[in-house]
């Protein structure tokens, strides 16, 4: 078990006036506790009934809420509608004021992403949380864009910039990859993360699986068999499972760590666990990561 840091938005996603918990990092922090590691969520979230709503889907999951993170604000919210292809579209209200993290050396990974990210004043104190920790802690992101929420187009593409240069591990969608390098194909996004300091960079690509970057060698593996019922939290889930798996191969993380070449297997294992993490989510409605038993029989098969 390994005792790790996540950073960013708590919000629910209400869906058909429906509420369900979520926020690409409390998805990633839920993920992770049910996946057995120790999790401290630095976050926002209030003392109204959303709120009330999250802090029992953390509690349930094992994630410790860090204090600061219940403030007397209304809890954040995103509207979201399904399309045909059930494919989630969503419209925000949202604020984050995270509470500070501190500069030690308890955390084995740091993780951030999506929209506290890079708005104020939570974007601030994530990258000071990432410029400050250990030289032992794993730094991971995910920019999960919302561009509807960009003001700045050029301010955000160097917050996330910056945050990528900081970060071990760097995530992406293709939809991601696209918006914030139009003239670039997916191997070419890839490449230019990678070249910012990331020592493996990572894109999904929905059904077709997903394609990393490491010491200049190409991974292209293809999605998990499933039966799709939403892609709420899919991008998610997939974190969550990489990040498990790079956690439990010390040799692996440790070689991401220091920017050492990893053993091709290690990688392709690790983007195998993602991919399954992700396909059990998207067979149940909303953002529902994996627990362990679920996830290990998955596994085995």
């Amino acid at each position: 078990m390994s005792r790790i840091s996540v950073m960013g938005e708590s919000l629910v996603d209400v869906v058909e006036e429906t509420a369900h918990p979520g926020g690409s990092p409390l998805n990633v922090a839920v993920g992770l506790a049910r996946l057995g590691h120790d999790v401290q969520f630095y976050t926002e979230f209030g003392q109204d009934s959303y709120g009330i709503q999250i802090a029992e889907h953390l509690d349930q999951a094992g994630v410790h809420v860090a204090p600061g993170s219940v403030t007397g604000h209304p809890t954040s919210v995103a509207q979201v509608v399904m399309d045909e292809h059930f494919n989630a579209r969503y419209t925000f209200d949202i604020h984050q004021q995270i509470p500070a993290v501190p500069a030690d050396d308890s955390s084995e990974l740091l993780h951030t992403g999506s929209i506290a990210a890079w708005i104020e004043p939570s974007g601030q104190i994530i990258v000071d949380a990432f410029k400050n920790a250990s030289d032992d802690s794993l730094r991971s992101y995910d920019p999960n864009l919302r561009p509807d929420l960009v003001e700045d187009r050029d301010s955000a593409l160097q917050r996330i910039e910056l945050l990528m240069g900081l970060s071990h591990i760097v995530k992406l969608s293709d939809v991601d990859g696209q918006w914030l390098y139009p003239d670039l194909e997916p191997w070419e996004v890839l490449k230019h993360v990678a070249s910012l300091g990331p020592a493996l960079a990572v894109m999904t690509q929905g059904g077709d699986g997903c394609v990393a970057l490491s010491s200049g060698r190409q991974f292209d593996v293809a999605a998990s068999p499933t039966n799709l019922v939403d892609t709420i939290g899919a991008g998610d889930a997939f974190m969550s499972g990489l990040l498990f798996g790079v956690l439990a191969n010390p040799e692996f993380a440790q070689a991401l760590r220091h920017g050492a070449t990893a053993e091709s297997q290690d990688v392709e294992e690790a983007l195998r666990q993602a991919l399954t993490s992700a396909a059990l989510t998207v067979a149940q409605a909303g953002a529902n990561p994996p627990w362990i038993k679920d996830f290990s029989l998955a596994i085995a098969q």
